[in-house]
């Protein structure tokens, strides 16, 4: 590239086809706003699945909601709710030690710490509804909520996970502390795991006036405001709350029957007002703003490059019947981005085109001509695979769940 744009480069260059370390290090002083940076962790899922495509039909939907029930318009009626691990084991915080020492320890419980669930609930007025404990053991006893936030709904379970019996307790304690009634309706959203959305789980909804919207599929990173403004300052105050019961109990075990206490010194500290109305406010849902994501953000997916069938896709799965009150992802997981771009590697630079533009003396061929974005190919999508992605969830297919899950749909 460096040769087509007759860009001096070393001998040595030449002669090992590729730049050296030297050249790199010469390259950083020269642009010194670039840092080497360790890149955080993103699955392939998330970048294709966060994209433009489903972000609109999530925002198209939200607002066919507001306009439908201007009880919405405030905020105090609009809920998100998430889960999180509250393990009994935490990373400890860092400390002081002399310089040249090569081990430092602080103590820990265990090795591997306990699983206990935490449902968290917020709503986009800053408030949130008291939280529900999930404890691994067979049966719950009272004692296990001694310190959690007041109103805390516990709950057990051989593994500690949240699932669909119990989910159906959660959605009464939603209703109990939301009040959530046809006439006082409330609007509730949440990633579309399949333990929310058992048929017992909607039928309730229903008759409570609650409407649910689901997020779309690997976005909740960016989408839901638990997970963008308040689990990050939730996990940070409680892994210091176990670090300082660890530090007042000397030689005692850290176990899940003070794991409520130490949720409810998390919640005091982190679920505030401001990290709550803040991370509405992120994600778009409240106030309501479709324009708060850039293309920026749909970068990792435009990469991908991966076309949109759009015939196929959307007309098959169009429903013309809608629902009062459930909103359900409907489109595919990996649909596209629409600000992906479309590379024609008829453009892109062959060896006939670079005899032609070395002659020209205003050219400059550019990373992206040279190579062009890695293309991915069509991805071939089974039928009644997968999640979807926010639209609306009628009647007849409430009753097509109930009849393979084998449940009766009122």
């Amino acid at each position: 590239m460096a040769t087509i744009n007759k860009i001096s480069v070393p001998q040595k260059c030449h002669k090992e086809l590729m730049a050296g370390i030297d050249w790199m290090n010469n390259f950083r002083k020269r642009h010194p706003d670039l840092s080497l940076r360790t890149p955080e962790g993103c699955s392939l899922s998330r970048a294709t699945s966060f994209n433009a495509h489903n972000v609109n039909i999530f925002f198209d939907k939200l607002k066919e909601l507001l306009a439908r029930s201007p009880i919405f318009a405030n905020g105090t009626r609009i809920f998100n709710l998430n889960e999180t691990g509250t393990i009994t084991v935490q990373n400890p915080q860092k400390v002081l030690a002399k310089k040249g020492v090569k081990s430092v320890c602080k103590v820990t419980s265990a090795e591997r710490g306990t699983l206990v669930t935490t449902c968290i609930i917020i709503s986009a007025s800053g408030q949130y509804l008291p939280p529900v404990i999930i404890f691994s053991r067979v049966h719950f006893k009272e004692h296990m909520l001694l310190g959690a936030p007041s109103g805390s709904l516990g709950l057990a379970c051989k593994t500690g996970w949240m699932n669909g019996e119990l989910f159906l307790d959660v959605m009464n304690h939603f209703i109990k502390f939301s009040s959530s009634t046809k006439k006082n309706p409330s609007l509730l959203t949440y990633y579309n795991f399949e333990a929310h959305l058992s048929i017992a789980v909607l039928n309730l909804a229903k008759e409570h006036g609650v409407t649910i919207l689901t997020l779309p599929p690997h976005s909740t990173h960016n989408l839901q405001p638990l997970d963008v403004g308040v689990m990050g300052p939730f996990k940070t105050a409680y892994n210091a709350a176990i670090d300082s019961w660890m530090l007042h109990n000397p030689g005692k075990t850290f176990t899940i029957y003070q794991v409520a206490a130490s949720v409810g010194l998390a919640f005091l500290k982190a679920i505030t007002p401001t990290n709550i109305v803040a991370a509405f406010k992120k994600t778009g849902i409240y106030p309501y703003d479709r324009n708060v994501f850039t293309d920026i953000d749909f970068m990792c997916s435009s990469v991908t490059d991966r076309t949109f069938d759009v015939n196929n896709t959307c007309i098959k799965n169009h429903v013309s019947i809608t629902s009062d009150n459930f909103f359900h992802p409907h489109v595919s997981p990996n649909a596209d981005p629409t600000t992906s771009t479309t590379i024609d590697t008829n453009k892109l630079v062959t060896n006939d085109t670079m005899v032609n533009l070395s002659t020209s003396s205003d050219f400059f061929i550019s990373p992206k001509q040279f190579r062009g974005f890695p293309k991915s190919g069509k991805k071939s999508v089974k039928e009644g695979k997968g999640r979807r992605v926010a639209l609306p969830l009628p009647q007849i297919l409430l009753r097509e769940i109930g009849l393979r899950k084998g449940s009766a749909i009122k």
